[in-house]
């Protein structure tokens, strides 16, 4: 037969604040973020120009092989 779970769990962060912080501001203020080189940037803006047409998108679909 299962063993009955406790009411209470024994666990410090029930003690702790109840909000949780956003960690992402102090991390990128750490880790700075790497610009993306200078063909992925035109590879993706060339992509998202041509998605624009009806045409385009059935070319990126038809190269994607869907």
């Amino acid at each position: 037969m299962l063993a009955r779970m406790p009411d209470t769990l024994p666990v410090d962060a029930v003690k702790s604040d109840a909000q949780h912080q956003d960690a992402r501001a102090t991390v990128f203020a750490v880790v700075p973020q790497r610009r993306a080189s200078l063909g992925k940037r035109l590879f993706w803006h060339f992509i998202l120009f041509v998605a624009q047409f009806r045409w385009g998108l059935k070319l990126l679909k038809r190269l994607r092989g869907s």
